[in-house]
């Protein structure tokens, strides 16, 4: 939406680019939710009704901040590929693009990038139709450069859409030396794939994984586990439906029909029933096949099954027909998001980046088709991919077929030799 500069005199006291730099400085403080006209308004040192004559609401605002993000995310493809000059995409040279890619967009001062993480965790219908313009450009974007060399232009489309996971984890976690390393173990498989070379072994991501600790699922057990289920499954709902900062002691306790003094008498303090909700979250919808805490039965997968499964997984729409890695990276960003402003959940977000893949490793026999050789960087680089697609495909409304699910995984996985 245009500002509307032009429908009231009293709209000429400030310049509409500075009213959205001040929101878009806002939403990478505190998000898209906590964006409202009063505080723009008191930022700017004007009234809201100047805020409304130029954009005639809160949605018109939003659409405006939107197409001003996209545009310059589109300049910042620009200058971000001519500054590459020549350079030819060779095996060396494009672990290093992506790097930079992924570290730029991390930087504080990208503002633009967070308004368009915002968008695609938790816009709002009007703006669909420029998130579906944004996605077209980082496509393009990235087909001309891989197009330089013939063999990895097929490449842009899984590469693109592994980026959209990996660039929330780097917001969050890019300052940590841990990350940066498994990190590039990721790039450096998804490159080698690229280039149709044998996956190494994911030696990082293996010391990682037996470092650390796996968390244990909320248990209803005990005298009092019932209500504390009723408490995590409440909480649950609230963070997949708009974050943390959406799911308080109150909103909860109300939701629950219970007293604000119930989740103090079950755990020491908010935080700690913060992180038990994460990881309710994580492990109620778990299918089978991605639990490692339930092997899933011996089975013998078919292609056609196969597909059929994983499009299931990365389905939108209302619960309880939304897929199950729709929600997994909604809460992915929204916990990387909100890591960034603070610190303390930063350890959180690094145990989910670390093993990503995992349950999609561990249950490869009874899930994968044999033509599949799905080694522990394949596994990461699909978990990667299958989330980023669940996330952009909710936002836009396009959930992906089980012909594209089999066209990816042969980019991205290898074939088991005859």
């Amino acid at each position: 939406m245009a500002p509307r500069s032009e429908t009231a005199p009293s709209s000429r006291s400030v310049d509409p680019e500075r009213v959205l730099d001040a929101a878009a400085a806002i939403v990478a403080e505190v998000g898209l939710r906590g964006l409202t006209l009063r505080d723009l308004a008191q930022a700017l040192g004007k009234s809201t009704t100047v805020i409304v004559n130029l954009f005639g609401s809160r949605a018109g605002l939003t659409a405006a901040l939107a197409a001003a993000a996209l545009e310059q995310d589109r300049d910042f493809h620009h200058r971000f590929f001519a500054d590459l000059g020549e350079l030819e995409p060779s095996r060396d040279a494009l672990l290093a693009v992506l790097g930079r890619y992924l570290r730029r967009r991390a930087l504080p001062c990208a503002t633009f990038v967070r308004i368009w993480e915002e968008l695609v965790v938790g816009g709002e219908p009007e703006t669909a139709p420029t998130l579906r313009a944004w996605e077209a450009m980082r496509l393009d974007a990235w087909k001309s450069f891989l197009s330089r060399d013939p063999k990895l232009a097929p490449m842009a489309e899984v590469v693109t859409t592994y980026l959209v996971i990996e660039q929330f984890y780097a917001g969050a976690l890019a300052d940590r030396a841990d990350y940066e390393a498994i990190a590039a173990e990721g790039l450096g498989g998804l490159v080698d794939r690229a280039f149709g070379l044998e996956d190494a072994p994911a030696t990082t991501t293996e010391a990682y994984v037996a470092r650390m600790t796996i968390p244990e699922a909320p248990a209803g057990d005990g005298p009092n586990g019932a209500i504390r289920l009723k408490l995590l499954d409440v909480a649950a709902d609230q963070i997949l439906a708009g974050g943390l900062p959406a799911m308080t002691n109150r909103s909860v306790c109300q939701a629950a029909g219970v007293s604000t003094s119930t989740i103090a008498y079950h755990w020491n303090d908010m935080r700690r029933f913060q992180v038990d909700a994460i990881w309710r979250c994580v492990f109620r919808d778990m299918p089978q096949q991605l639990d490692y805490r339930r092997p899933a039965p011996s089975a013998s997968p078919t292609l056609e099954s196969w597909s059929a499964l994983m499009a299931t997984t990365a389905r939108s729409g209302d619960s309880p027909g939304e897929g199950f890695y729709v929600r997994y990276a909604r809460l992915i960003a929204h916990i990387c998001l909100e890591a960034r402003r603070d610190p303390q959940l930063q350890a959180l977000a690094m145990i989910l980046r670390g093993p990503e893949g995992g349950g999609t490793y561990t249950g490869r026999a009874e899930v994968w088709p044999p033509r599949f050789d799905l080694s522990r960087r394949a596994a990461t680089r699909f978990a990667l991919w299958i989330k980023g697609r669940a996330l952009i495909g909710a936002a836009l409304g396009e959930a992906p077929t089980p012909v594209q699910m089999i066209e990816s995984a042969e980019q991205l996985v290898q074939r088991r030799l005859p």
